[in-house]
């Protein structure tokens, strides 16, 4: 692909990431995407999960797609619609995974569940990565991007997976346009990790009402 019109904001050519996305579902299927859309050549995706008719709404895949493996679907999609080829990993994360991240620079967690979330920290908070979480429900969302080195950005996010939260299970009572919303979001932090810009802790957005809230904390690189 040519990406001479996007230069200005982002060549991949220029590219110093490597990203693993956790999660091949709702946020996970459209993030994978715009990534390959930007250039984005270094992709690998973690799931076990089969394409379900109820997937089809608010996911990336197609009707033809239902009863395949997600991450098989969904690499045969990127390559049919951007030439790349994606790393599709058909595996479940428990607490016993072995994690290789020789490699891995951007961790995005597109998971199910918070008691999912806390097994993914536990075995990665000792690694020198950037760990983007993504959630929602309804009309909102929320995007948690932690340097897993910075005790006080790791705090934070401990206590966020503590606390009561509006988001709800990946692609529960969710709609496309809030979805793909979150996906643009990702991607722009993931730009702004790459090219070294300002980028957020937490981000949070209310749809229904146009409400944007940023964490009034640090903005850093």
């Amino acid at each position: 692909m040519e990406f001479n019109r996007q230069y200005m904001i982002y060549n991949p050519k220029e590219q110093k990431l490597n990203i693993t996305i956790i999660g091949a579902g709702s946020t996970g299927s459209f993030i994978a995407l715009n990534l390959a859309k930007m250039g984005v050549e270094n992709i690998r995706v973690i799931d076990f999960d089969i394409v379900e008719k109820h997937n089809i709404p608010n996911q990336f895949y197609r009707l033809k797609d239902v009863g395949k493996k997600k991450v098989d679907a969904l690499k045969s999609i990127i390559k049919d619609f951007t030439g790349l080829s994606i790393e599709a990993e058909d595996s479940k994360i428990d607490k016993d995974y072995d994690f290789d991240v020789s490699s891995a620079s951007v961790i995005i967690c597109c998971v199910d569940s918070m008691e999912c979330r806390k097994m993914i920290y536990d075995l990665l908070k000792d690694f020198p990565l950037r760990y983007i979480d993504t959630r929602f429900g309804g009309e909102g969302y929320s995007i948690h991007n932690i340097d897993l080195f910075n005790e006080d950005e790791s705090d934070n996010y401990k206590k966020s997976m503590d606390a009561p939260t509006k988001e709800t299970t990946c692609g529960s009572k969710a709609i496309i346009y809030t979805i793909l919303s979150l996906a643009s979001e990702v991607c722009n932090i993931v730009k702004r990790i790459d090219k070294g810009e300002e980028n957020p802790e937490l981000l949070r957005r209310e749809l229904k009402v146009y409400r944007f809230i940023e964490k009034k904390s640090k903005l850093r690189k």
